[in-house]
């Protein structure tokens, strides 16, 4: 009894002692292979950046090139390079993606991947200029695909493959845009892929088009837009009707108007409380919040307004 019980102790020892150095070893890979990444990441956008700066016809050699993984960080090194590049060479980032073939690489890599690791390297295929062929294969692979982030990718693959489309793309797609689908196409429409016209998507019906429109208005600060935007206040989709809304506060422009006080009676109390707190927090003063506050809600929405740009002016000289 006493052997055995000694014998299974050293079979447990030996194999915590195996388990511990295996996991060291791991630890040990995994900083090196990390290592070798952020290495190999600053020697290839460096090649790129030198190469777009500089010009020229030989093309780039990049170091360890004929290795998959190495593959798969020049791809990213090319999405990220041209996610926040504006008036880039798309033919050279283009001959770089076909010469190597990253379009299909990450295509395969999303294909047998799972969950949000899917999500981004869909994420970054929709970021680089596939050939025609690989794009068409993604698209019947998961365009069809009910996860939002997943149809968000396909989303941005398409305005970038075909940015003459944008506006059709938008109106096809089926699920709403929400505030972080939209920050996604506006980045894409500040590198100069999608035209920032925004009186057709203001003007548009179909109510994607019209948040990307809101939204462009909301951020380049176009005040002349603002009769289209007071138009959308009285949209029957309240969606685009708040969009109008913080997007007119958003500018500093007039609240004394018949369709904000209409858009504010069909509001809750909830509701309504919170965009008085965004109107203080913007700047507005007291008494221009309290033009728009119901008649039946006067007495007791006047106190809570002039509390709430106080709490605001207190909070800015502090």
């Amino acid at each position: 009894m006493a052997d055995g019980v000694w014998i299974y102790s050293v079979v447990l020892f030996a194999g915590s002692v195996a388990m511990a150095v295996a996991v060291l070893l791991y630890a040990r890979m995994r900083v090196r292979r990390n290592r070798v990444r952020r290495a190999l990441e600053r020697c290839y956008l460096s090649i790129l950046n030198r190469r777009l700066l500089e010009g020229g016809e030989q093309p780039c050699v990049f170091p360890l090139i004929e290795r998959r993984h190495s593959r798969l960080i020049l791809a990213t090194v090319v999405a990220r390079l041209g996610a926040v590049t504006y008036g880039y060479d798309r033919k050279f980032m283009a001959e770089i993606v076909r010469r190597y073939a990253l379009d299909r690489l990450l295509m395969r890599q999303a294909l047998f991947s799972f969950g949000m690791r899917r999500v981004q390297w869909l994420h970054t295929f929709a970021m680089i200029d596939s050939t025609e062929a690989i794009y068409r294969r993604t698209v019947l692979r998961f365009g069809r695909s009910r996860n939002r982030y997943m149809a968000l990718c396909m989303t941005l693959a398409a305005l970038n493959h075909n940015p003459e489309r944008s506006i059709a793309i938008l109106a096809e797609r089926r699920l709403p845009l929400s505030a972080f689908d939209l920050s996604e196409v506006l980045m894409m429409l500040k590198r100069g892929l999608i035209p920032v016209a925004y009186q057709p998507l203001l003007h548009s019906e179909y109510r994607n088009v019209q948040m990307l429109g809101l939204c462009i208005v909301r951020y380049f600060g176009v005040t002349e837009a603002e009769e289209d935007i007071v138009s959308a206040i009285s949209s029957a989709d309240s969606e685009v009707a708040s969009s109008a809304l913080f997007t007119l506060c958003a500018l500093r422009l007039r609240l004394d108007r018949d369709q904000v006080r209409r858009a504010s009676q069909r509001m809750s109390e909830e509701e309504r409380r919170a965009w008085y707190r965004h109107l203080a927090a913007e700047g507005y003063s007291s008494r221009a919040i309290a033009k728009i506050v119901p008649a039946n809600e006067q007495p007791q929405m006047r106190e809570y307004v002039e509390q709430t740009v106080a709490s605001y002016k207190r909070c800015l000289t502090n």
